[in-house]
């Protein structure tokens, strides 16, 4: 099969790279700052970088790096695949949906939305079961040096989640300003937004994974949680709805541009992609 054939899993190789080595010194700083207590992301970046140095925000790096390509690319592959077949099997392509709901051609905004939506659910799914276990790996990598050196810390909260939706908004804002038309200013602002309204929404969520994945490095007798309930209701007792969104300063701060160069990138490689092969998207 040629590189056109493959342009996807090629375009979102290339996006996931980019987007890891640029953005993982941010989501080091997000774990330590949800599973620690700091005052400010500076007070986390100084402390971190005088403790261990610019090398320790890269702490754990190397089994994200080597599996975000693959994940990135059955991502989006997954994402893909299922528009195509959701468009191929809609039983109200030529007729009209109840409830005067959009059907799944993808004509209008809400049938963009909609396919979208279900896509990335199936395919966010699909890569949370997946990646689980190598975000247990980097978790505890990152935060190795903080739990040798403070095992009985009583501020430990917890964090963790990606998001699910941000394929949807994605597609939503390319068919609202036209981006099939323009260029890298459209795809920015389409990723960034969408990475913003999807950290907003789950952050609370990625919270509880991190704490969870966290205690897995604690010794046998301290405090850890059985259920993911029982760490939300923990979290909140003790520092109330504010404390479900500790560290998400760094998300936010990071979120736009990263997400933004992902989609930036993984458009410009296909397009680059197409033109060597002379063919259209």
């Amino acid at each position: 099969m040629s590189l056109y054939d493959n342009r996807t899993l090629a375009s979102a190789i290339t996006a996931a790279v980019t987007g890891m080595l640029v953005g993982y010194p941010f989501d080091s700083l997000k774990t330590r700052m949800q599973t620690y207590h700091y005052p400010s992301l500076l007070a986390c970046a100084r402390k971190s970088v005088a403790e261990e140095g610019v090398r320790g925000l890269y702490r754990g790096l190397l089994p994200p790096l080597l599996t975000a390509s693959a994940a990135k690319s059955l991502s989006f592959s997954v994402f893909e695949e299922t528009k195509h077949w959701l468009r191929r099997h809609d039983p109200y392509a030529v007729q009209q949906a109840p409830l005067g709901l959009p059907n799944l051609q993808r004509k209008t905004v809400g049938s963009v939305a909609l396919s979208a939506g279900v896509s990335g659910s199936i395919s966010g799914a699909v890569i949370a079961i997946l990646c689980c276990p190598l975000e247990l790996i980097k978790v505890q990598m990152q935060l190795s040096r903080l739990l040798n050196r403070d095992l009985a810390s009583s501020d430990t909260v917890t964090a963790s989640s990606k998001p699910v939706g941000a394929l949807t908004v994605k597609e939503t804002l390319r068919r609202l300003t036209g981006s099939d038309t323009t260029g890298p200013l459209t795809h920015m602002l389409a990723g960034g937004t969408c990475g913003v309204m999807s950290w907003l929404l789950i952050f609370p969520v990625d919270l509880i994974k991190s704490t969870m994945q966290s205690q897995v490095l604690k010794p046998k007798g301290a405090k850890t949680f059985a259920s993911s309930l029982q760490c939300l209701r923990d979290i909140h007792s003790r520092l109330g709805l504010a404390g479900l969104y500790r560290g998400i300063s760094v998300s936010l701060i990071r979120a736009f541009p990263i997400h933004g160069l992902n989609f930036v990138v993984y458009e410009w490689a296909r397009a680059h992609i197409c033109r060597l092969a002379g063919r259209p998207e």
